[in-house]
Protein backbone atom coordinates (compact mmCIF):
# COMPACT_ATOMS: atom_id res chain seq x y z
CA UNK A 1 0.00 0.00 0.00
CA UNK A 2 1.31 3.17 -0.96
CA UNK A 3 -1.69 5.43 -1.04
CA UNK A 4 -3.80 6.72 1.79
CA UNK A 5 -4.96 10.29 0.91
CA UNK A 6 -7.09 12.50 2.67
CA UNK A 7 -8.49 15.41 1.55
CA UNK A 8 -6.21 15.22 -1.59
CA UNK A 9 -2.83 14.53 0.52
CA UNK A 10 -1.31 11.59 0.30
CA UNK A 11 -0.07 10.42 3.75
CA UNK A 12 1.96 7.40 3.24
CA UNK A 13 4.76 6.79 1.46
CA UNK A 14 4.94 2.74 2.30
CA UNK A 15 2.55 -0.36 4.65
CA UNK A 16 2.96 -3.58 4.03
CA UNK A 17 3.47 -7.22 5.47
CA UNK A 18 6.38 -9.79 5.76
CA UNK A 19 6.48 -13.46 7.13
CA UNK A 20 8.54 -15.89 7.59
CA UNK A 21 8.03 -19.69 8.72
CA UNK A 22 10.19 -21.42 10.99
CA UNK A 23 13.09 -19.37 13.15
CA UNK A 24 15.07 -20.07 10.36
CA UNK A 25 16.36 -18.15 7.42
CA UNK A 26 15.03 -15.12 5.70
CA UNK A 27 11.35 -13.82 5.64
CA UNK A 28 9.71 -12.60 2.74
CA UNK A 29 6.91 -10.01 1.16
CA UNK A 30 3.68 -11.41 1.47
CA UNK A 31 3.44 -10.67 -2.20
CA UNK A 32 5.87 -13.03 -2.91
CA UNK A 33 3.69 -16.05 -2.00
CA UNK A 34 1.49 -15.26 -5.90
CA UNK A 35 -1.06 -13.53 -7.06
CA UNK A 36 -4.14 -12.99 -3.90
CA UNK A 37 -7.98 -13.54 -4.46
CA UNK A 38 -9.44 -10.42 -4.10
CA UNK A 39 -13.03 -9.68 -3.49
CA UNK A 40 -14.23 -6.45 -3.34
CA UNK A 41 -17.48 -4.93 -1.71
CA UNK A 42 -18.17 -1.41 -2.45
CA UNK A 43 -15.91 1.51 -2.94
CA UNK A 44 -14.38 0.88 0.84
CA UNK A 45 -13.82 -3.03 1.63
CA UNK A 46 -11.15 -5.14 0.20
CA UNK A 47 -10.13 -8.86 0.90
CA UNK A 48 -7.74 -10.50 -0.31
CA UNK A 49 -6.49 -14.35 0.75
CA UNK A 50 -2.53 -15.89 -0.07
CA UNK A 51 -2.01 -19.55 -0.11
CA UNK A 52 0.84 -21.32 0.25
CA UNK A 53 1.24 -24.99 0.62
CA UNK A 54 1.50 -24.76 4.62
CA UNK A 55 -1.13 -21.91 5.31
CA UNK A 56 -3.29 -19.69 3.97
CA UNK A 57 -3.08 -15.54 5.25
CA UNK A 58 -5.87 -13.48 4.22
CA UNK A 59 -5.84 -9.67 4.58
CA UNK A 60 -9.34 -7.46 4.83
CA UNK A 61 -9.12 -3.99 4.59
CA UNK A 62 -12.38 -1.34 5.33
CA UNK A 63 -12.04 2.32 4.63
CA UNK A 64 -14.06 5.16 6.05
CA UNK A 65 -13.65 8.59 4.96
CA UNK A 66 -14.80 11.38 7.15
CA UNK A 67 -16.70 14.48 5.71
CA UNK A 68 -14.92 16.18 3.37
CA UNK A 69 -12.08 19.03 5.01
CA UNK A 70 -12.28 17.44 8.38
CA UNK A 71 -8.75 15.94 7.96
CA UNK A 72 -9.95 12.60 9.00
CA UNK A 73 -9.97 9.17 7.86
CA UNK A 74 -9.79 5.10 9.50
CA UNK A 75 -8.51 2.34 8.01
CA UNK A 76 -9.64 -1.06 9.51
CA UNK A 77 -7.22 -4.38 8.98
CA UNK A 78 -7.81 -7.90 9.94
CA UNK A 79 -5.50 -10.26 9.03
CA UNK A 80 -6.07 -13.96 9.07
CA UNK A 81 -3.66 -17.06 9.16
CA UNK A 82 -4.80 -20.35 9.06
CA UNK A 83 -2.40 -23.59 9.65
CA UNK A 84 -3.30 -25.86 6.43
CA UNK A 85 -0.89 -28.91 7.94
CA UNK A 86 -1.62 -31.29 10.89
CA UNK A 87 1.35 -29.70 12.77
CA UNK A 88 1.91 -26.87 14.85
CA UNK A 89 3.06 -24.15 12.41
CA UNK A 90 6.00 -21.61 13.60
CA UNK A 91 4.99 -18.45 12.24
CA UNK A 92 6.47 -14.86 12.03
CA UNK A 93 4.33 -11.96 10.91
CA UNK A 94 5.54 -8.53 10.20
CA UNK A 95 3.83 -5.08 9.77
CA UNK A 96 6.33 -2.25 8.59
CA UNK A 97 4.64 1.28 8.19
CA UNK A 98 6.69 4.57 7.01
CA UNK A 99 4.00 7.44 6.82
CA UNK A 100 4.82 11.00 5.39
CA UNK A 101 2.18 12.88 7.63
CA UNK A 102 1.35 16.47 6.24
CA UNK A 103 2.86 15.41 2.65
CA UNK A 104 6.18 15.68 4.13
CA UNK A 105 9.11 12.83 5.53
CA UNK A 106 10.30 15.12 8.37
CA UNK A 107 9.74 16.93 11.89
CA UNK A 108 7.36 14.11 13.13
CA UNK A 109 7.42 11.99 15.78
CA UNK A 110 6.51 8.58 16.93
CA UNK A 111 6.02 6.46 20.00
CA UNK A 112 5.42 2.46 20.77
CA UNK A 113 3.09 1.64 24.34
CA UNK A 114 3.91 -1.64 25.36
CA UNK A 115 1.91 -4.09 27.93
CA UNK A 116 2.52 -6.78 30.15
CA UNK A 117 0.80 -8.88 26.72
CA UNK A 118 3.14 -6.94 24.27
CA UNK A 119 2.76 -4.06 21.68
CA UNK A 120 -1.12 -2.99 21.69
CA UNK A 121 -0.52 0.83 19.97
CA UNK A 122 1.70 3.19 17.62
CA UNK A 123 0.86 7.24 17.71
CA UNK A 124 3.04 9.30 14.90
CA UNK A 125 1.94 13.00 14.60
CA UNK A 126 3.76 15.89 13.11
CA UNK A 127 2.49 18.15 15.25
CA UNK A 128 -0.86 18.83 13.06
CA UNK A 129 -1.82 15.36 11.91
CA UNK A 130 -2.06 12.51 13.69
CA UNK A 131 -1.65 8.80 13.22
CA UNK A 132 -2.90 6.16 15.91
CA UNK A 133 -2.90 2.64 15.42
CA UNK A 134 -4.67 0.53 17.71
CA UNK A 135 -4.16 -3.54 17.85
CA UNK A 136 -7.78 -4.92 19.01
CA UNK A 137 -6.35 -7.34 21.72
CA UNK A 138 -10.31 -8.45 22.57
CA UNK A 139 -10.33 -10.38 19.46
CA UNK A 140 -6.53 -10.64 18.28
CA UNK A 141 -3.20 -10.86 19.85
CA UNK A 142 -0.76 -7.96 20.75
CA UNK A 143 2.94 -7.38 19.02
CA UNK A 144 5.71 -9.45 20.48
CA UNK A 145 8.13 -7.08 19.19
CA UNK A 146 7.82 -3.70 18.04
CA UNK A 147 10.20 -0.90 16.76
CA UNK A 148 10.39 2.89 15.63
CA UNK A 149 13.58 4.12 13.63
CA UNK A 150 14.28 7.72 11.76
CA UNK A 151 16.31 5.83 8.91
CA UNK A 152 15.67 2.45 6.32
CA UNK A 153 16.94 0.12 9.13
CA UNK A 154 13.46 -1.77 9.46
CA UNK A 155 13.36 -2.28 6.09
CA UNK A 156 16.63 -3.49 5.30
CA UNK A 157 16.23 -5.50 8.51
CA UNK A 158 12.80 -7.27 6.53
CA UNK A 159 14.40 -7.55 3.12
CA UNK A 160 17.95 -8.82 5.06
CA UNK A 161 19.06 -12.52 4.58
CA UNK A 162 19.04 -13.58 8.07
CA UNK A 163 16.12 -13.94 10.74
CA UNK A 164 14.48 -10.60 11.62
CA UNK A 165 13.54 -9.58 15.34
CA UNK A 166 12.78 -6.11 15.58
CA UNK A 167 14.59 -4.18 19.20
CA UNK A 168 11.41 -2.59 21.01
CA UNK A 169 13.07 0.95 20.45
CA UNK A 170 9.79 2.40 21.58
CA UNK A 171 10.14 6.04 20.34
CA UNK A 172 12.18 8.43 17.93
CA UNK A 173 11.62 11.58 16.18
CA UNK A 174 12.45 13.10 12.17
CA UNK A 175 11.43 10.66 9.25
CA UNK A 176 9.44 7.94 11.49
CA UNK A 177 8.97 4.42 10.41
CA UNK A 178 7.85 2.08 12.63
CA UNK A 179 7.53 -1.95 13.03
CA UNK A 180 5.57 -4.64 14.94
CA UNK A 181 6.33 -8.26 14.82
CA UNK A 182 4.10 -10.99 16.14
CA UNK A 183 5.41 -14.28 16.98
CA UNK A 184 3.23 -17.42 17.26
CA UNK A 185 2.69 -21.24 17.40
CA UNK A 186 -0.55 -21.66 15.16
CA UNK A 187 -2.19 -24.96 16.12
CA UNK A 188 -3.01 -28.16 13.53
CA UNK A 189 -5.76 -26.49 11.32
CA UNK A 190 -5.94 -23.60 13.88
CA UNK A 191 -6.14 -19.78 12.49
CA UNK A 192 -4.31 -16.39 14.31
CA UNK A 193 -5.80 -13.50 14.02
CA UNK A 194 -4.73 -9.76 13.90
CA UNK A 195 -7.00 -7.22 14.30
CA UNK A 196 -6.05 -3.35 14.42
CA UNK A 197 -7.16 0.12 13.31
CA UNK A 198 -4.90 2.57 12.31
CA UNK A 199 -6.70 6.50 12.51
CA UNK A 200 -5.83 10.10 10.99
CA UNK A 201 -7.02 13.11 12.07
CA UNK A 202 -5.94 16.63 11.70
CA UNK A 203 -4.86 16.87 8.03
CA UNK A 204 -4.73 20.58 6.47
CA UNK A 205 -7.10 19.92 3.14
CA UNK A 206 -5.42 20.87 0.24
CA UNK A 207 -6.29 23.86 -1.14
CA UNK A 208 -7.16 23.45 -5.44
CA UNK A 209 -5.67 25.81 -7.35
CA UNK A 210 -7.34 27.42 -10.10
CA UNK A 211 -7.10 26.13 -13.56
CA UNK A 212 -4.90 28.97 -15.85
CA UNK A 213 -8.43 29.57 -17.33
CA UNK A 214 -9.87 30.49 -14.04
CA UNK A 215 -6.60 32.64 -13.78
CA UNK A 216 -7.26 34.38 -17.00
CA UNK A 217 -10.85 35.10 -16.07
CA UNK A 218 -9.64 36.43 -12.37
CA UNK A 219 -6.87 38.81 -14.29
CA UNK A 220 -9.57 40.03 -16.73
CA UNK A 221 -11.97 40.67 -14.33
CA UNK A 222 -9.55 42.62 -12.07
CA UNK A 223 -8.40 44.25 -15.10
CA UNK A 224 -11.73 45.85 -16.51
CA UNK A 225 -12.41 46.83 -12.91
CA UNK A 226 -9.34 48.80 -13.13
CA UNK A 227 -9.69 50.41 -16.47
CA UNK A 228 -13.28 50.93 -15.14
CA UNK A 229 -11.90 53.26 -11.90
CA UNK A 230 -9.48 54.29 -13.96
CA UNK A 231 -12.06 55.89 -16.69
CA UNK A 232 -14.40 57.21 -13.79
CA UNK A 233 -10.62 58.90 -12.83
CA UNK A 234 -10.11 60.57 -15.67
CA UNK A 235 -13.90 61.99 -16.16
CA UNK A 236 -13.80 63.11 -12.91
CA UNK A 237 -10.99 65.56 -13.48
Amino acid sequence: MYNWSVDGQNQLNQQWFWYRVGSSGPQASIDTIGTPAAVEYGTSILDTTYTAAKFSLSVDYSLTGGSPTSGASDLAETISIQNLTGSTLPFYFYQYADFNLGGTPSNESGQLNKTSKGFNQVDQTDGFCHLGENVDTVVSHPATYGEVANNNSILSLLNGVTPATLNDNMSTVGNVRWGLEWVANIAPGGTYIISKDLNMSGVVPVVPVPEPSAWSLILLGLLAGGMWKFRSASRAG
